[in-house]
């Protein structure tokens, strides 16, 4: 740390030495008027007046801020029929600019049900809504949150600027290592801060790629349900023949099963089961000869 800060003192002193050099002692009437030319124009830039502006002509209004809203929105609806529901609300969002990110249909019981994740354009968050609710029966639940990142989103431009300006110095200061220094030490070092600021930079830029995403499309969870009373006695497609079928290849299964533990027992466990009743009586008669007769 030591080297660098020794480096950083070294190219202030040269650069200080060399703009020295090239600034004369009594500078002529006409770099002095641009020279005050130029001091004006900078204090006009800090306190916001145009460089062309004039005394006494009104501005323009600044250009509003535009801010960076994320939204998203939860919605729970109740449907005739989970199929045709899921194809409309596709349907309408794809119209509307948007698409399907997520999708989930499952079955419980006798009921289809599904859960959609939607992405539309945060213009078109509101028709979109609508277009989900001309779908549903009913809708139980709808839910949206606002959350406001223009701070934050300022914040990583600010930060990356300053990153940007260290990244020039280091640049800078790493030419002047090469050719002055000529340390392996010296030139790692500042090629490792280098390479810091240049992570930072791209992390920063990142997450604003990221804000201004999530922020032009907002997003919506959509659970569909189907409604239960309006489901139909007998399910379409019903085939009698394919049950039958079915019945008729479980009563098979179920005797070839029967055979099988019958076979097992006749071929296997008979046998083992006269072997060792042969020894256990052979065992117990000659028990019964060691034993000494009564008189």
């Amino acid at each position: 740390m030591k080297k660098l800060i020794a480096l950083v003192a070294l190219l202030l002193v040269f650069a200080c030495k060399k703009e020295e050099s090239e600034i004369p002692t009594s500078p002529p009437v006409g770099a002095k008027v641009a020279l005050e030319a130029q001091d004006s124009s900078v204090a006009n830039r800090a306190a916001g007046i145009a460089p062309d502006a004039a005394p006494g002509v009104a501005q323009p209004a600044a250009q509003p801020f535009t801010r960076m809203i994320v939204r998203t929105a939860n919605m729970s609806i109740l449907v005739g029929d989970t199929t045709r529901s899921v194809a409309a609300v596709t349907k309408a969002v794809e119209a509307l600019g948007g698409y399907v990110s997520g999708s989930n249909v499952w079955r419980e019981g006798e009921l289809l049900r599904a859960r959609l994740t939607l992405r539309v354009p945060a213009d078109k968050l509101t028709p979109a809504l609508a277009a989900i609710r001309e779908v549903a029966k009913r809708v139980d639940t709808e839910t949206v949150k606002s959350e406001d990142v223009s701070q934050e989103y300022v914040d990583l431009e600010s930060q990356v600027r300053n990153l940007e300006a260290t990244e020039v110095e280091l640049r800078e200061l790493l030419k002047v290592a090469r050719e002055r220094s000529r340390k392996a030490s010296d030139i790692l070092e500042v090629h490792e801060q280098l390479t810091l600021i240049r992570g930072q930079i791209e992390q920063a830029r990142g997450r604003m790629r990221y804000l201004s995403q999530v922020a032009a499309m907002s997003s919506i969870d959509l659970d569909v349900r189907p409604d239960a009373i309006a489901q139909p006695v007998v399910e379409p497609g019903w085939q009698p023949v394919v049950v039958a079928k079915d019945a008729v290849r479980a009563l098979i299964g179920l005797m070839q099963g029967a055979a099988t533990a019958a076979i097992w027992f006749l071929i296997y466990f008979v046998p083992v089961f006269g072997i060792l009743a042969l020894i256990a009586t052979a065992l117990w008669k000659l028990a019964r000869r060691g034993r000494p007769r009564e008189a």
